[in-house]
């Protein structure tokens, strides 16, 4: 077992923390290293996540023209360009 060592400068969240692990039957460690756990499972599903088009719409779009520079910009600045340019 490696050790690592968590410092907290708030007394009244340091006092919350040991109350919710009490009640819980737990420990701070085991919360943490539970919650860490949670966080990278969730990061590696992001990173696997397929963003590909369904086969249909991709063969609806197959002869649409798109310039080189939008293809690898990402959606969302893409949006926001769309929305700025609105005309209200």
């Amino acid at each position: 077992m490696e050790k690592i060592t968590l410092s907290l400068h708030n007394i009244r969240l340091k006092k919350q923390i040991k109350a919710y692990a009490r009640k819980r039957r737990l420990t701070i460690s085991g919360i943490v290293e539970n919650h860490l756990q949670n966080l990278i499972k969730i990061e590696k599903q992001q990173q696997q996540a397929n963003y590909d088009l369904p086969g249909d719409l991709d063969a609806l779009l197959d002869g649409i023209e798109v310039r080189e520079d939008l293809k690898t910009r990402n959606y969302k600045s893409l949006r926001n360009e769309m929305y700025d340019q609105r005309e209200v």
